[in-house]
């Protein structure tokens, strides 16, 4: 199976149809959420936002022992360095459910018919901000933004939250870092920073 680089830069289009290749071999064995698809799920979305940002170039960083950043890009010759989490319903074990729902489709089961476990906007809100003051909590040598990956689909009465709410739930992050992002449904959110 192919690796993703640490510490190469690359252009951000490259970087996607590798991480979309790695993704696959994984996605074959049922590991995308395992600790060993930890750089897989870190590259698609550096490398998504290097895109959607208009980036020359992306790479991830490597761990130094020290509160260490995900990932760079390269945007109009300035090195921007970010910080990626992600924000699950704290009432699902999502890691569990996929690799139980994977495995049985290897096997040939049918697909298990569940209910979405649906999630308030308050309760949602209350992770997100949990998941920001852990990140600002760490010190950073150096990291202009956070990019948080929304997980969860089913939020009550709100299939798409406005700005406003993504920027209540993420104002802490306002503590530690000059920008902050939402990647949910598949779009950027620039909860604050510049203006793309």
């Amino acid at each position: 199976m192919e690796t993703i680089p640490v510490g190469l830069w690359l252009p951000p289009q490259d970087l996607l149809a590798l991480t979309n290749r790695v993704g696959e071999a994984l996605h074959a064995t049922c590991e995308i959420r395992s600790q060993r698809g930890k750089s897989f799920r870190e590259a698609y979305m550096a490398s998504r936002f290097a895109l959607y940002r208009g980036a020359e170039a992306v790479r991830l960083l490597p761990e130094t022992g020290q509160h260490t950043p995900d990932f760079a890009i390269r945007l109009h010759g300035a090195e921007l360095i970010y910080e990626n989490t992600e924000a699950d319903n704290p009432l699902l074990h999502r890691n569990e459910a996929y690799e139980t729902t994977c495995r049985q489709f290897g096997i040939g089961e049918a697909h298990p018919v569940t209910e979405p476990v649906m999630i308030s906007p308050d309760a949602y809100a209350a992770e997100i901000a949990r998941l920001v003051a852990k990140k600002v909590a760490k010190r950073y040598e150096r990291c202009h933004g956070l990019l948080i990956r929304s997980n969860t689909t089913w939020i009550e009465g709100l299939e798409d939250p406005p700005l406003d709410w993504w920027r209540a739930a993420c104002a802490g992050a306002k503590a530690r870092f000059e920008e902050c992002w939402v990647f949910h449904h598949r779009h950027f959110f620039p909860v604050f920073g510049p203006v793309v």
